[in-house]
């Protein structure tokens, strides 16, 4: 895995709250996936739930619980996502998490 700007404990755990939320995979986009980050960037995760998933609100509030200052936007990918922004989180995302 590419080197991430993220504090190893903030990895540790989205990978805990992928496991625990039963999600397909976690993927950091954005900035700090690019590497052109500033310290204060948010964190994008581009996070693809599994088929039927009713706890986009509760996972999305354990991301928010997070040990971070930082800002997180959550993108759950399904069929509605934009076509051209699963395009740039494929080409630069980082997993960090899948199953």
């Amino acid at each position: 895995m590419m080197r991430v700007d993220l504090p190893n404990k903030i990895i540790e755990s989205i990978k805990q709250l992928g496991e625990k939320y039963a999600i397909q995979k976690i993927v950091l986009f954005g900035s700090r996936a690019r590497g052109d980050n500033s310290a204060r960037s948010d964190i994008d995760l581009a996070v693809y739930p599994p088929m039927e998933f009713s706890r986009k609100g509760s996972f999305a509030s354990a991301i928010e619980d997070l040990d971070t200052l930082l800002k997180i936007d959550l993108i759950f990918v399904d069929e509605n996502t934009d076509a051209q922004l699963i395009e740039t989180i494929e080409k630069e995302g980082i997993v960090l998490y899948e199953r």
